[in-house]
């Protein structure tokens, strides 16, 4: 049960103790101020009595520091006085705050940020610009690392609350309330580059274009002047928004820095987490070494300012390919986590170290023993120990401890083989019904369940997928409020039209809790090139690359998006050195022909359909990609003919045609029966989840390919986007396509007057 307020405590920029009138409790002894510090910050919790010993006199013999203890636990009482009993819980083993009884500038905090009241927001935007946690608190020792922990993990979870709370007020068109936050973050942390392109966005929507600019150019200043680096895309993104309608004026450039301090847009500290070795001396037990570094990397990931190397480039090295230096050049991490696991019965033995790869120095290394079911608890233990040494703070999950068989079932469903598309339900499903609490496993069942509808060839069975998926979203939810997984699968699987904007709301939910994993990248990107946004597109899958250059997925994308945006050379040229580095990637092959084909070169369409390797599952598309380019590359007066005929065969059997052949069809010459098509067309099922699209269409991104040039440049494209529900889309959010300036007739102007029929 919790009690009555009885005290409050300010926590931010300093510690001090009040009574409910605001008179100070004065606590004048530095340790027990650090007691009562520490209590506060603990929670419901408490602290065992030993652990404080050791943080507060860890020098000192067992018997004394429990002595020095209570000494200082009598200071605290005789400070509290009459409010001791109220706001103290003291045991044999455990001192805790009791719940409720204390009110806290950090609750205050974080209640002002999800208010709607504008005078409540003022309020919080204050409290924003507050000093450090605990600020002047600093004790010698132990404590000196607690705390160093303790502040960044509030900085980090601070940062998390904001940035989510920002995306919402952004989506609901808040900006005044947006730029009261953010401007307060920023006096905290003027170099937060999230927090200063929400503003810069804010400043925009407010029709203040010099304020924005302004506020872009100190900032631009201040990464130049204070760490040698450029803004990064995030920024740029926001101040390049205003330019749609009014170019600015050229920008002066900063002071040059020298090439060492040259930063990318993923500058700063990058992370790999390679594959731990397994020295069990039983081959079957590799699952078990690369789950649990999987595991690690997902702790480790769960923060705003590191970026680490995605787990499919990462795990390409073992071996002797691990060493600092190959790291660095092969994935362009500045830092690797590498270690061993050794499994003996219901134990585990893990080692850890931490290298910087230019000087190949350990920061950090340590062993860990501990049993199976304790193996979660461990990667927060690791996390917390690289944060410290790379002097950044992690926000890891606390999962607490497992059973070894759950966590047996689990790591072997989430080894993905070639034979399988995503993961193991059946054991994921063994996995829940043993231990129903366990939220990994939710999160991989959903993510399982969303592969399945949304590449599944049965209807009916997408639906159950989806409905299956969702009871998976909303256990895991109300398991963990703060997993992502849920956001990105219904980002994922949102039907084809009419959800774009809510597609673009959950995938920058994953997006602002940490841009550190490539598949929100890679979904995001998708999210923009079914809009017609494919510069935007190629802004993602380059983040996407280069957290994960190893890749064949990521590497594929940044081609296709070089051809989206009009730069066949360059993506001609990244497909001819994938096609050599992955003789046997028949999706980045198939990519590659397909791009091939709309970019009308023929030649390419040759070379790689007889590039040396095996296709696998994408053999017979290429064959048929190959047999069409051969027909399209000669005057074949029967190819129209044939088109028409499929597309107006397939209307009659579905009520729906291929959008991607609709560009053909322009091209030669039959753009009125292409567009009779189009008004004969009912695409109400693509406005439902679930539902396929017409082969061979994959998605609407197919609507703003190179070859479908002929098609927008008929202002009769905008009536099929409009009955896609694009116009609507386009005219409510401002998110225009790139096309809008591409075509000779008024796009934006067409597009508004038929949104509004």
């Amino acid at each position: 049960m919790e009690s009555d307020p009885s005290a409050r405590v300010r926590l931010l920029g300093g510690f001090e103790l009040f009574d409910l009138d605001g008179e100070p409790i004065r606590i004048t002894g530095r340790r027990a101020r650090g007691l009562m510090a520490m209590l506060c910050l603990e929670g419901r919790g408490g602290l065992l009595r030993d652990r404080i010993c050791g943080l507060l006199w860890g020098d000192r013999p067992d018997e004394q520091a429990r002595g020095s203890l209570r000494q200082c636990l009598f200071e605290l009482r005789t400070a509290l006085g009459s409010r001791a009993d109220a706001l103290l819980e003291v045991g044999r083993e455990r001192v805790a705050i009791r719940p409720g009884s204390l009110l806290t500038d950090i609750d205050t905090l974080r209640a002002g940020l999800q208010s709607d009241d504008q005078d409540m927001l003022a309020g919080t935007a204050s409290q924003l610009a507050s000093g450090p946690l605990l600020e002047g608190l600093e004790l010698p020792g132990p404590f000196q690392e607690w705390l160093d922990q303790a502040r960044g993990a509030w900085e980090a979870a601070l940062l998390d609350e904001l940035t989510r709370r920002l995306a919402v007020l952004e989506a609901a068109g808040r900006w005044e309330a947006v730029r009261l936050l953010s401007e307060g973050y920023l006096r905290r942390d003027p170099l937060q580059e999230t927090v200063a392109a929400s503003a810069i966005r804010a400043d925009l929507a407010s029709d203040r274009p010099s304020e924005a600019r302004r506020r872009y150019l100190a900032i631009r200043q201040a990464l130049s002047d204070e760490l040698g680096v450029a803004p990064g895309a995030d920024l740029e993104r926001a101040i390049l928004a205003g330019a749609q309608d009014a170019p600015p004026t050229p920008l002066p450039t900063p002071p040059a820095v020298t090439p060492a301090t040259v930063a990318s847009p993923t500058a700063g500290p990058i992370l790999a987490v390679l594959a731990f070795e397994n020295q069990s001396g039983d081959p079957d037990f590799l699952y078990l070494s690369d789950g649990i570094s999987e595991e690690i990397l997902h702790a480790v990931s769960q923060t705003t300012p590191l970026k680490i190397i995605g787990r499919s480039s990462s795990f390409q090295l073992r071996g002797a390919e691990k060493s600092a230096a190959n790291v660095a050049a092969q994935l362009g991490a500045t830092h690797l986590l590498d270690g061993s696991v050794r499994r003996n019965g219901a134990r585990v033995r893990i080692t850890t170290q931490l290298v910087e790869c230019a000087s190949q120095t350990m920061l950090w290394s340590d062993r860990f023993d501990r049993e199976l079911s304790d193996v979660f608890a461990l990667q927060d233990d690791i996390s917390q120990a690289v944060a410290i040494a790379l002097k950044s703070r992690f926000a890891g999950r606390d999962i607490g401890s497992v059973d070894p068989v759950v966590l047996d079932l689990y790591l072997r469903a989430r080894d993905l083989r070639p034979d399988r598309l995503a993961y193991d339900a059946r054991l994921l499903g063994e996995a829940l019904e043993r231990a129903p609490d366990f939220v990994p496993a939710w999160e991989a069942l959903m993510y399982d369940l969303a592969v399945q509808a949304r590449y599944g060839g049965n209807p009916e069975k997408s639906r159950n997928h989806l409905a299956q998926m969702e009871v998976a979203a909303e256990r895991a939810l109300a398991l963990d409020p703060g997993t992502v997984v849920p956001f990105r699968v219904r980002a994922m699987t949102a039907a084809h039209c009419g959800a774009f904007a809510e597609s673009e709301r959950l995938i920058n939910l994953c997006l602002a809790r940490g841009a550190s994993d490539p598949l929100d990248l890679i979904h995001a990107g998708g999210v923009a090139s079914d809009v017609g946004r494919n510069r935007l597109a190629l802004d993602y899958a380059q983040r996407a690359f280069e957290l994960d250059p190893l890749n064949q997925v990521t590497f594929t994308v940044r081609a296709i998006y070089r051809l989206g945006v009009g730069n066949w050379a360059e993506a001609r040229d990244q497909f001819d050195e994938g096609v050599r580095r992955w003789p046997d990637g028949g999706f980045l092959r198939s990519s590659a022909i397909v791009c091939a084909v709309q970019a009308e070169d023929w030649e390419r369409v040759d070379l790689w359909a007889r590039a040396p390797g095996d296709p696998g599952v994408d053999g017979p598309w290429i064959e048929t990609l190959v047999a069409y380019a051969r027909e399209a590359r000669v005057a074949n007066s029967g190819l129209a003919t044939q088109f028409l005929a499929s597309q107006k065969a397939l209307l009659e059997s579905t009520g729906l045609i291929a959008l991607s052949h609709l560009g053909r069809l322009c091209q030669l010459g039959l753009a009125d029966e292409a567009f009779a098509l189009v008004e004969a067309s009912d695409f109400s099922p693509y406005f439902s989840a679930g539902t396929r699209l017409a082969p061979p269409d994959v998605g609407l991104s197919c609507l703003f390919c190179v070859d479908q040039r002929d098609l927008r440049a008929d202002p009769r494209f905008l009536r099929l986007c409009t009955k896609l529900g694009l116009c609507d889309y386009w005219v409510r959010s401002g998110n225009w396509p790139d096309c809008a300036d591409e075509v000779d007739y008024d796009f934006r102007a067409l597009a508004r007057d038929l949104a509004a029929i």
